[in-house]
């Protein structure tokens, strides 16, 4: 599997919500592991959209033009 510049832009982003997830419930008093486990879920969450995303767009772009 090759990894484009376009998946990179989708996979990113994602992990930046993870961490953010991280460090807020980390901050708040959530124990470490919970927070780490929310972070992973959140970023997941995150990148599956944002695959979900790029594949309308794509299909879109390609698709007929009237």
């Amino acid at each position: 599997m090759k990894i484009k510049a376009s998946m990179i832009t989708v996979v990113i982003p994602g992990l930046v919500a993870g961490v953010i997830y991280f460090v807020i419930a980390f901050a708040t008093g959530v124990s470490a592991v919970a927070s780490i486990i929310g972070g992973i879920v959140v970023a997941a969450i995150a990148v599956a959209i944002g695959f979900i995303f790029r594949a309308v767009y794509k299909r879109r772009v390609a698709g007929p033009h009237i």
